[in-house]
């Protein structure tokens, strides 16, 4: 896959030195891809290695979705052939494990559907904020009984604490 050929799905505005918006455009409903791979690694690297930047927001210039499932319909080896990231781990793993670790505020707006690689990102993030008319966060893969590749299971449980007796009913 060529760059010429790439379609910019993520568009990075430098607000300020210090603040950067990420916003995700590939409608029309925002499928991540083998293509946003390289665009979503590019902005974590910047973030990661730009001593200026303090906070970013991950938000969506497509109507009714922050960011869905990976594309089922992408060639395989188009992903496959991805080579691991500075975790060692396969290339979407290891940009969440990145961002979870970024030196920077990391904020997920969420005005729509986040479900799969949108909730996983949002997961990610140091703060969510979801919009209570439009928000939707899922992951097919519980209703599948398949374990989804992003580490939701175990970074939800971390945000959600330890259930106390008496509190919640």
């Amino acid at each position: 896959m060529s760059d010429t050929t790439m379609t910019k799905q993520i568009l990075l505005t430098r607000q300020s030195s210090a603040y950067w918006r990420a916003t995700f455009n590939h409608p029309p409903l925002n499928i991540f891809g083998p293509e946003t791979i390289p665009q979503l690694n590019e902005i974590i690297t910047a973030l990661e290695t730009d001593e200026d930047v303090k906070v970013v927001v991950f938000d969506s210039a497509v109507h009714g979705f922050f960011l869905t499932h990976y594309d089922f319909l992408a060639k395989l080896e188009d992903t496959t052939s991805l080579p691991p990231g500075p975790t060692g781990l396969q290339p979407l793993p290891d940009m969440l494990v990145r961002l979870s670790r970024a030196p920077v505020a990391s904020i997920a707006s969420i005005r729509g559907r986040a479900t799969g690689v949108g909730s996983e990102l949002a997961l990610a993030c140091d703060m969510r904020f979801a919009s209570r008319e439009k928000a939707i966060l899922s992951h097919f893969e519980v209703g599948a009984g398949v374990v989804p590749g992003g580490g939701p299971m175990a970074r939800l449980p971390r945000l959600g604490g330890r259930r106390h007796p008496g509190r919640f009913g």
